[in-house]
Order: structure tokens, then C-alpha cells, then sequence
């Protein structure tokens, strides 16, 4: 970027020229771990991203595609005792 442009904006900052992640303090990918936390509901690429940004909602509509899938009524579905009726 043009220096002139930087002095005119942050007059007397000094310039970050780090990478967002290691500015909060995370220093190694956390995308595998996440990914290997979520396995069981993959099926493609933006599950993992879907899952990483919003867990639990990513999570509910997992379990509700499966049961799409599956021909699952999970409204039915008694999930403590694992019994889905057909």
C-alpha cells in the first residue's frame, strides 16, 4: 500500500503486519482438529466450515439432513433409546 495513503489514515501507529489468527493468539491451523471433531456429519468441504462457525446450529441441521436421508421422521424418533421408526 502507498506509505502516504497509511500516514493519512493511522497518523503515528505503528502498522500490524500480522496475520489476524496470531493477533488473538492462535498460532497453529485449527481446521483438522475441527474437522476431526465433526467427521461423523461430513459430506462435503463447506460442512467443515459450516461446523466451525456455527457449531451447534451446523450440528442440528446435520442430524436433520441424516434423517432426510435416511427417511427418519425425527419427530417420532426416540434419540435416548436410539429407536427411529421407519
Amino acid at each position: 500500500m502507498n506509505e502516504e495513503v497509511i500516514a493519512k489514515v493511522i497518523p503515528g501507529e505503528k502498522r500490524s503486519t500480522a496475520r489476524s489468527a496470531e493477533a488473538t493468539g492462535h498460532t497453529e491451523p485449527e481446521l483438522a482438529g475441527i474437522e476431526a471433531e465433526m467427521k461423523q456429519y461430513k459430506q462435503q468441504e463447506e460442512d467443515v466450515l459450516s461446523y466451525a462457525l456455527f457449531p451447534q446450529v451446523a450440528t442440528d441441521f446435520f442430524k436433520y439432513r441424516e434423517a432426510q436421508q435416511q427417511k427418519v421422521d425425527a419427530t417420532i424418533a426416540d434419540t435416548k433409546n436410539n429407536a427411529y421408526p421407519v
